[in-house]
């Protein structure tokens, strides 16, 4: 997911920008991030060699950012 609520802030961050945050005011962030859609948890992977920053989440079953894993592969076949 490139995009996360913060609870803390109530702010809608891009992972791009979150991960720019020096790690004091990042730290108590990444225990309020959420999906925007659902509201289930979400965590923060930083950058790192060949891979941008991004957010996951555990989406709810009814959430609309929800992807199955079969779909993956069904576009692999």
């Amino acid at each position: 997911m490139r995009r996360a609520l913060c609870l803390a802030d109530r702010k809608d961050w891009d992972a791009e920008d979150f991960d720019n945050l020096d790690d004091y005011r990042q730290e108590p962030r990444r225990q309020q991030l959420v999906c925007l859609a659902c509201g289930g948890k979400a965590m923060f992977r930083s950058a790192g060699v060949g891979r941008k920053a991004t957010f996951s989440a555990r989406h709810t079953a009814d959430c609309c950012l929800n992807s199955r894993t079969w779909t993956v592969f069904r576009y692999l076949q």
